[in-house]
Order: C-alpha cells, then structure tokens, then sequence
C-alpha cells in the first residue's frame, strides 16, 4: 500500500473518535496552509522549483490540512505547528530548503497518522534515509548533526548502500551560499528564528562527507565536505583572544565545550582525509583556544556546559570525558592526557566523603532549650559536587548538590530523642546517580537537667574582694551570679549584690558595703536551674581616698 493510502485509511479511522483541535488553532493552521501555497506558488515563479516538485508540496500541504481537521488534537496540535513554520519562510522556497521543508512536513504527517505524540526524544528515519528528531510542541525536525552521526555511523561500518542514500539526500538538503554549503534547521530554538545553522554541525558535515568520500570511491564529495568546512571560519565561529571557537548555535555567542571538541577532532579528521593544510590549520587554531579557556570549564569535580555556566548535565559530561579522551590518544600532548584523566574521574571515580582527623568530638544539650549547643554543626569534606543525606536517631535529613570541599551539617536532635551516643550515616548521591553510605564520627546528646556543679572548692574570694570562680558545664555557655549578703549581728539588713551575666570561668571585683557580712553565692546556668555556695565572711572595704 502506497504512503497515501496508508494516510488516508489511518484518517479515517482516526476521524471517528477524534478530538478536534480548538477553531482558533484550526483557523491558525488554515492561514499557514494558504501562505505556503503561496510561497510555492512563489517559487515556481522565480524558477526555483518545478511545476512537479510544486504539486507534490501542494499535496503534502493539504494532508496536513486534513489531518489537522480529523486527528486527534495532539496529534493535529503538532500539524499546525509544522505547517506555520513551513510558511514561516514562505517567500524564500529555493529547490533545497524546499525539499527539507515539504519532506519534513510529510515526514510529520505520516508519521502522526499511525503514532502517538512521543513523550520522549525519539528520531525517526524518513523513506530517503534522513533523519527527523522529535521535538515537544514542535514536532519530527530534520537534524542536520543527528543525520551527519548517521551519515559517519555508516561510513565507518562501510554500508555504502545507506551511506549513498543519505548522502544523496542530504546534498539535495543542501543551501548554497557564496561558494560554501550551509545544512539549515528550520524550527525556532531559544532565541533563534529560522532558518538557523550550527557551527559544530558543519563541522561534523565536513567530517561525514570526507568519510563517505572514500567509502564510496566519490572525490566529488572531498569538494562538498570543503563547502561545509568553509561556512565555519569567520561566520559560524566567534573570535576569542585566544583564538577561534566554533559556535553550537549561529544565532548567539554561546561559548560550548562540547561544540569546541568535537569540532577539532572533526576537522583534523576532515583535513587529514581530504589533504586540506588550511582546515588542518584551523583545526589547530580552536584547539589552542579550547586549551587556553580550559580551566575555565573545569571545576574541580566537574565540567560547566557553557563558559560562565553551571554544571553540565551527567550526558555531556559523559560526553565531554569521550571527547578528551580521543583527543588525548590523537594528540599525545600531556595536557590533554591530563585533563582527560582528571575529567575520567571526575565523571566516574564515586564520591566520598571524609571528616578530619581525629574526627571532632560532638554534644548536643537540646534540653532545655536555651540557645546553645541545641544542635550540632558536622563537619565533612566531599571529593565531588554531591547530594548528601544524613541519618542520626531516626532523624533524616538532605542537602542538595553540596560543593566540593568542606561543608558543614547542622543536626538538631528532635523531641523524642534521649540521651546517649548515636552513630551518623551520611549517604551521598552524585551526577552519575551512584549511592555511597559512610560512617562518621558518633554524636552524643545529652540534657541539661542540673544545676551547675558548683561547689566551694570551685568559689575563691581574697583578701581585696576579687571574687573567682571556674565550672565544667559544657551544656551553658553563661551563669547568671548574684551573691546574698546578711548581718550576723542582725543589725543591717540583707542585701544582694548583683553580678548579671557572667561566664562560667571568671573572676569580678565585689562591691562589698561597709560592715562585716555572710555571704552566699547563687550561680544560676541558662537552663534556669541555681546552685548555692556559701562564701567566706566578707568584710566591706573603706572607699579609696
């Protein structure tokens, strides 16, 4: 059964349980599809395509039209949005860019007759080999570094038979553009609008044609991976100080790592097969200007996307550590071996998680709750950017994406937990998602029911008034000290002479008054709780003349 018998029969089953996309959406699509057939109409008009090439496109426009009438409404949703990015560039229709638009088109048709939306990246090959990668809300785009992977895959297992068919395909995808050859992408992407190209993927192109060059015996392909490599220099590349760099994206200034890599392995491939001192020239022209902004990427336990970024996702660092890699064994230079052996360990090499030695010794006193020591600060170095979790008592707690080096864990003991020592678990997850549990140095919690263990061993007072005193009471870090004065004779009355807050090492001046005087110390700790020490008789001290 032909392709649009097969559409039509699926349409129709389709048509019966439909839901049909909103009118707004359907008048959009209905708007799309008329400016398309304008801009072929356009086309044949300026001679750029044939009247053949024309009715074909026509054909494929009114397929979409029709599913986005009777498709359910995910399905036509994708529909409208291909047709309105077809006729997005209606007015510049040349034969290739046709040719990607039309067969990208049919390519979603067909496939959105027979299949559900994808909810995941799949890329899907078109009846002319080319590749069409799922994009959300997009739809099946054509991908020129997907198709130029392909098209290398092919080559290097020697299958001339698809390596022809793509190829052929490929060229006829191919826009012409003073003396280079550009490969477009055609659907908006960030902040760029279409048609857009992509440094690295011309670089790959470059690659892949030299490749096919000499698996199919065709030097006429050497010219053509020449125009690819050409469209780089000076117009998909930023100038840096330190030399060239390749843009992922024509449309801005992002500063890749991956993009940069890649490209130099691919045209010193593409140099070395098709004979070419300039490319081979360039290629080492990038390789010093990744070299130079390198440290730049390298965080010490990972690899940043993109110059001044963040961390990379887990797949391009993966990446990355392959590129490093071959660009290690191929340059021999021992500072790529470096980096690629750092980068080898950062992406694989577990986590681990270590304290000082000796490790520190840890109370918390959260009873009562005075404000001091209720919690416990850990601490822990980790070798690499990790998630954390840490199990103590029965109480769990996770931290996010900890930086590498020393960090610190605070743990506060709940209500429920009692006294005594309990060990500590921390568990850490990093990019490559691999669980690693470690034991720390144990924690103790006690509570501070008691009042200070202060006695008259511990409570000196001379001969001028000088008041000392000195506490073990770790779990207060003040005591509040008033000493009660009263006359033996009973001829004056009591007095108190208040010191406020003091440490619980320390000595103070008293203001004795005139007289002699039983004294008693009241030491109370931040819990509240007193102790009464009685002190030596006290004798006030005639004022200073």
């Amino acid at each position: 059964m032909s392709r649009g018998r097969r559409f039509g029969a699926a349409l129709a089953i389709a048509a019966a349980g439909a839901l049909a996309l909103p009118l707004a959406a359907a008048a959009h699509g209905l708007r799309s599809a008329e400016l398309a057939k304008r801009g072929i109409a356009n086309a044949v008009d300026h001679g750029w395509i044939k009247s053949s090439d024309a009715r074909r496109y026509r054909a494929d426009v009114y397929l979409a039209q029709r599913g986005i009438r009777v498709l359910p409404r995910l399905q036509a949703g994708v529909l409208a949005a291909q047709l309105s990015q077809v006729s997005a560039i209606w007015d510049s229709y040349i034969s290739p860019r046709a040719t990607a638009l039309f067969s990208q088109l049919r390519e979603n048709v067909d496939y959105l007759s027979t299949h559900r939306v994808p909810t995941q990246t799949v890329d899907v090959l078109g009846p002319d080999g080319v590749v069409y990668r799922w994009f959300p809300g997009k739809g099946l785009e054509f991908h020129p570094l997907a198709n130029f992977a392909r098209l290398n895959s092919l080559a290097l297992k020697a299958d001339s038979d698809d390596a022809q068919q793509l190829v052929d395909a490929l060229l006829a995808r191919a826009i012409p553009r003073r003396g280079t050859l550009l490969w477009e992408y055609a659907f908006p992407y960030g902040s760029g609008r279409p048609p857009w190209a992509s440094g690295l993927a011309q670089a790959v192109g470059a690659q892949a044609l030299s490749r096919a060059a000499v698996v199919l015996g065709d030097d006429r392909l050497l010219a053509a991976a020449e125009k690819a490599y050409l469209a780089i220099p000076g117009k998909l590349a930023v100038q840096l100080s330190g030399g060239p760099w390749v843009q992922l994206y024509g449309f801005d200034h992002e500063i890749v790592l991956n993009a940069q890599l890649q490209a130099i392995l691919s045209l010193e491939e593409y140099g070395e097969t098709a004979d070419d001192p300039a490319a081979q020239t360039y290629a080492q022209q990038l390789l010093a200007a990744a070299r130079g902004l390198f440290w730049r990427f390298d965080t010490g336990d990972w690899s940043r996307y993109e110059l001044g970024g963040g961390y990379a996702k887990r797949s391009y660092q993966e990446f990355v550590t392959t590129l490093l890699g071959k660009l290690a064994r191929q340059s021999g230079d021992p500072f790529w071996q470096d980096a690629a052996a750092r980068f080898l360990n950062y992406t694989y090499q577990p986590r681990h998680v270590t304290q000082s030695q000796p490790p520190p010794a840890l109370t918390a006193y959260p009873q009562p709750v005075d404000g001091w020591l209720d919690s416990v600060e850990i601490p822990i170095t980790l070798s690499k950017r990790a998630s954390v979790t840490l199990a103590v008592a029965g109480n769990v707690l996770t931290w996010r994406n900890l930086p590498r080096g020393d960090n610190v864990l605070t743990w506060k003991p709940g209500p429920g937990v009692q006294p005594g020592t309990y060990p500590v678990t921390v568990r850490a997850v990093d990019f490559q998602g691999r669980h690693a549990a470690y034991s720390l140095a144990p924690v103790t919690v006690a509570w501070d029911t008691a009042p200070p263990p202060l006695t008259s061993d511990d409570v000196h007072v001379d001969s001028t008034n000088v008041l000392t005193w000195s506490v073990d009471e770790p779990g207060t870090p003040w005591l509040e000290l008033e000493i009660d004065l009263s006359d033996p004779a009973g001829v004056q009355p009591s007095q108190v002479l208040v010191l406020g807050q003091q440490p619980t090492s320390g000595s103070v001046q008293l203001s004795v008054p005139a007289g002699t005087w039983a004294a008693t110390l009241e030491a109370t700790n931040s819990d509240g709780l007193t102790t009464s020490v009685p002190l030596p008789t006290l004798n006030g001290l005639a004022p200073t003349p």
